[in-house]
């Protein structure tokens, strides 16, 4: 019987939230399907949301940040699902696909990864979640 997604995604990563993906003083810029979602998620109208929680310069939209972390990180993500796609997908990035430097960096900013597996396995198994999800 073949694992499921969340047995798989299991072998290669479980996030520690420990926040260190959500600090900085820039966050990821949100699409239109990740705004629809942070509204329906806050149940909130959209300017308020806009007003509230967002960073809008032009035709970017960002989620605030508040003592350099995004706004809404309090010992973890406290919309995490209504979070943005890029937020989703973090760590499991594609470019580590490609680039063991890649995995490399991005391994060691997340806790939460699992390098004990190797890098080939863990490609084998972050690329066979990827395209389930495609």
């Amino acid at each position: 019987m073949a694992a499921n997604k969340t047995d798989l995604m299991e072998e290669i990563f479980t996030c520690q939230r420990c926040g260190h993906c959500c600090h900085g003083e820039t966050t990821v810029s949100l699409d239109e399907e990740d705004l629809r979602r942070m509204v329906d998620y806050l149940d909130m109208d959209v300017e308020d949301v806009k007003s509230q929680y967002l960073r809008i310069t032009g035709n970017v939209v960002q989620m605030k940040t508040v003592d350099g972390h995004c706004i809404f990180y309090d010992d973890g993500c406290t919309v995490h699902p209504g979070r943005p796609w890029r937020c989703r997908q973090w760590p499991l990035h594609p470019s580590i696909l490609s680039d063991y430097a890649n995995f490399s960096a991005i391994t060691s900013s997340c806790p939460g990864l699992k390098i004990d597996v190797g890098y080939e396995k863990f490609c084998e198994i972050l690329k066979g979640l990827m395209d389930e999800s495609t």
